[in-house]
């Protein structure tokens, strides 16, 4: 059954569990807080569609998504909407004309755990709540079965999710829904929930506090030199930007803690799964410094026409300009390439069971004196734009 897939293929995606008629398969953590389907083979009957149904081993269905997307730089015109959100905010203005069109969306938020999961909102006082990137793997649950039930009753349903997970969704339906729009995003890797677990334990010891909000991708410091800014219910408040946070180095620059599967993305390709992609525009100020003000660009891939649809509606609510796959392509490598494993990110996973988060990434992270010098220099040069930005208002 599906529980023999090797750890390189499954994506964590839960269609697998959502497929079963006799809800024998739950996902369970690994060693390394990675989830993978186990079977109950008392319950079991054979019956195969968990293997039927999943991505890694079928061919999801592509049809009616383009294989050359149209690409725009955008933002949203609500500057709040703007500042709360990791790039743009074209995604809280594409998850508001689908509210305002009596449907719902789905997408991921914090729990009361600070783990992520997916969830459903109607209004759009809840879309405050699924904004803003998080860098672990979410908890899909049974939420494509309750999207299923939407769909049959003509409800008009907004999916967000890694493509992986988009995957999953289309492959556990099994036909094409014209009231179901899919969003992904450029996905780099999914994040092991595990390090981020233990990322969270040491900021709360060397806190004295427990974490109230966790926000990736903070704009305190500007668009480009994004933070991690985490809230702690004493009253203090964690910034550090992406060239000194020990976990967004981990991510970006080392990748430590990547799910086996992502270091052989399947979704690397056009055409891509969902109507819409998402990503930040990094890079853009080569193409045009006017469309980089360092307050959050959003990158837009047209998909389908589904996609081009939802777009058009939307375009009064944003600023935007139009663009290349190429000039997507320059800031944004992992949309056609796969991470390099570090080799030391076993060991690090491993490791976590035994040391704090700083211990294991200073045992298995090497000082480099040029990365260092490039971090200054980045820093400096992102605190000179500030005031000059300042001093011109």
């Amino acid at each position: 059954m599906i529980d023999t897939i090797k750890k390189e293929l499954c994506t964590g995606c839960n269609a697998c569990s959502n497929i079963c008629p006799q809800n024998c398969i739950e996902m369970k953590d690994d060693k390394f807080g990675f989830r993978y389907p186990t079977v109950e083979y008392d319950k079991c009957i054979k019956c195969q569609l968990c293997i039927k149904t999943c991505p890694s081993l079928n061919k999801v269905s592509l049809n009616g998504k383009w294989t050359i997307p149209k690409i725009f730089a955008a933002w949203s015109l609500d500057e709040e909407i703007r500042f709360n959100s990791t790039s743009g905010g074209v995604f809280s203005e594409l998850a508001k004309q689908i509210i305002n069109n009596t449907g719902i969306v789905v997408a991921v938020r914090y729990n009361e755990k600070n783990l992520v999961e997916h969830c459903m909102i109607e209004t759009e006082d809840e879309i405050k709540i699924i904004r803003q990137s998080k860098y672990i793997q979410s908890d899909i649950g049974f939420i494509y079965k309750v999207i299923k039930t939407k769909l049959l009753e003509e409800k008009l349903v907004g999916f967000c999710g890694s493509p992986c997970q988009v995957a999953g969704l289309l492959n556990f339906l099994g036909k094409p829904f014209d009231n179901l729009i899919t969003f992904d995003f450029v996905c780099r890797g999914t994040n092991s929930p595990e390090a981020y677990l233990k990322y969270i334990d040491m900021l709360e010891k060397q806190y004295e506090s427990k974490v109230k909000k966790v926000w990736f991708k903070n704009k305190t410091y500007g668009w480009n030199r994004f933070s991690t800014r985490i809230d702690f219910e004493n009253g203090k408040t964690y910034i550090k930007d992406r060239y000194t946070d020990l976990f967004m180095r981990g991510y970006i620059e080392e990748n430590l803690y990547m799910r086996p599967c992502c270091f052989d993305c399947k979704y690397k390709s056009f055409p891509r799964v969902s109507d819409l992609t998402l990503a930040d525009f990094w890079g853009v100020r080569a193409i045009d410094p006017v469309l980089d003000p360092d307050k959050g660009t959003s990158l837009i891939m047209i998909n389908s026409e589904k996609g081009n649809k939802i777009f058009n509606s939307i375009r009064k609510n944003i600023l935007y300009r139009e663009s290349t796959l190429e000039a997507a392509f320059s800031g944004n490598g992992c949309i056609a390439k796969s991470a390099i494993k570090n080799l030391k990110s076993d060991i690090f996973l491993e490791m976590l069971h035994t040391y704090s988060f700083d211990v294991c990434f200073k045992k298995c992270v090497k000082s480099n004196i040029l990365k260092r010098i490039k971090r200054k220099f980045y820093m400096t040069a992102s605190k000179v734009k500030r005031t000059l930005i300042s001093f011109k208002k």
